[in-house]
Parts: C-alpha cells; sequence; structure tokens
C-alpha cells in the first residue's frame, strides 16, 4: 500500500472548539462535531485542521493559526482540548508526528473521555506502522463509545491487516458497513480483503 493511498482511506477526526458554545450538531464525514458560529480563531484552526484531513496538506501557518486560538482566546476546557487536537491534525499532516502525539495526550488529560482522540492517536501509530499500538488505541476508542464508532472501525480494520489478521480486519469491516451500507471505501477495502484471502 503507498502512502498516498493510505492518506487518502484513514479518517481523521477534526473537533470544532467555539468558545462559549455548548451545542453540537454533526456534519459530514471529514468532522467529528461541528458547532456552527462566526470566525473565531478557534473555528479558524478547526476549518485548516478540517481541510488538513482532507487533503493531508498543511503549513507552519496552519500552526500558528492555532497557537493564536489557544494562547489569545479564552476558552472552556472542551474547547482548548478540540483546538489542540486540530492542532495535532495539523502536525499529523505535516509529519511532525511527535507533536502531533503530544497535543492529542494534553487534550486527553484535559477531556480523557473524548474516543476521538484515541482514533487520531491511533491514526499516528498506523502512520507509522505501529499496528499493534494503533489497534490499542482504536479499540479504547471504541470502548469510550466515540461519536463515530465507524470510524473507528474502518481504521481498526486497516490495522489489522497491517499485523496480517485477515480475519479481524474483515470483521471490522463488516461492522464498518453494518454502520453505513453504501460506505465505497469500505466496501473496497472488504472486497479486496477477501480475494486475499
Amino acid at each position: 500500500m503507498t502512502t498516498y493511498r493510505f492518506m487518502s482511506q484513514l479518517l481523521l477526526l477534526p473537533l470544532l472548539a467555539i468558545p462559549m458554545l455548548a451545542s453540537a450538531q454533526y456534519e459530514d464525514s471529514t468532522s467529528m462535531e461541528v458547532l456552527a458560529f462566526d470566525n473565531t480563531p478557534a473555528r479558524q484552526c478547526y476549518q485548516e485542521a478540517s481541510i488538513a484531513a482532507r487533503i493531508h496538506y498543511s503549513s507552519r501557518k496552519n500552526i500558528e493559526t492555532c497557537n493564536n486560538a489557544l494562547n489569545r482566546t479564552a476558552m472552556t476546557i472542551r474547547d482548548r482540548a478540540a483546538t489542540l487536537a486540530n492542532r495535532g491534525i495539523i502536525y499529523m499532516s505535516l509529519q511532525n508526528y511527535p507533536e502531533a502525539i503530544a497535543d492529542y495526550n494534553k487534550a486527553l488529560q484535559m477531556k480523557p473521555e473524548l474516543g476521538e482522540l484515541n482514533v487520531n492517536i491511533g491514526n499516528v501509530y498506523f502512520m507509522g506502522k505501529v499496528y499493534d499500538k494503533a489497534v490499542a488505541e482504536y479499540t479504547i476508542a471504541l470502548e469510550k463509545k466515540t461519536s463515530r464508532p465507524y470510524v473507528a472501525y474502518f481504521n481498526r480494520a486497516m490495522a489489522y491487516e497491517g499485523l496480517n489478521d485477515l480475519s479481524k480486519a474483515a470483521a471490522d469491516f463488516k461492522t464498518a458497513l453494518e454502520m453505513i451500507p453504501d460506505w465505497a471505501a469500505a466496501k473496497t477495502k472488504l472486497d479486496e480483503l477477501q480475494k486475499k484471502m
């Protein structure tokens, strides 16, 4: 599997942090939680992380946007954790994995119940081909009842495939498809896997 192909299939979970806004609504498959509000630095950080998650491109300027939000904006603990997670996604797109893990771990210290953070930590391990640790993080995310479990199942299936545990990979792809029956990427991956088996 080439890096380009992997990057187009792995799902990252940006989080939108908006100070002093409590309600959330769910959006498309590239974002975890979207809070509709104005153009605050935290929202700009989220938007840049969303782009980084979709096209796997960002720059140091995007990091500065998130730094600005973290350093100059009053935030709730939840919003600060989300902004750290978004900066972690940008670090991942820059292939600065130690900084990404550091941001995810800081966010987990603030909001340990957010399984989405474990999904993104799993993604860092997956990108480093440390598949056993990736599986462990995706499993923790599922145990925490992440808001989009199909993402954790899909990504864990790819990690199981990396470990050459094809039966567990197939089971996770099937579970993801049960949740999202028309998911083309999961169907394709399952078909490819079944041909291998």
